[in-house]
């Protein structure tokens, strides 16, 4: 006999919470000329905490330090919960997506929930 196991409390309300301001924020990756979003860290991989926020690593074309590149994105979305943004440009993804252990657990583990 299989049985279904559906997630109750703090944390499936968390994961609803999570995963409805993705779908929001992914609506909204288009006019920002966001070309690629990957979604990576606990909401990628099923365990999703109280305390848990969304993890997006963003690829989209930008003139701006490394550091900076966040802001943007922050103001634009304004998300309703804790978001971690990295943001790389083509050119660095393309050539940092073999070489950066960050970036490939991020792509082993995590999900692309957008791309252009």
């Amino acid at each position: 006999m299989s049985r279904l196991m559906v997630a109750r409390g703090p944390d499936a309300s968390r994961r609803a919470r999570l995963e409805a301001e993705l779908e929001r924020i992914v609506r909204e990756l288009p006019q920002l000329g966001v070309r690629k979003a990957i979604l990576f860290g606990s909401l990628a991989s099923g365990r999703v905490g109280r305390a848990s926020d969304l993890d997006l690593i963003l690829v989209a074309p930008s003139g701006e330090p490394f550091v900076r590149r966040p802001e943007r994105f922050y103001r634009a979305l304004s998300p309703s919960v804790a978001l971690d943004l990295f943001v790389y440009t083509p050119e660095e993804f393309g050539s940092l997506a073999e070489r950066s252990r960050f970036l490939r657990a991020a792509l082993a583990h995590g999900r692309v929930v957008y791309e252009a």
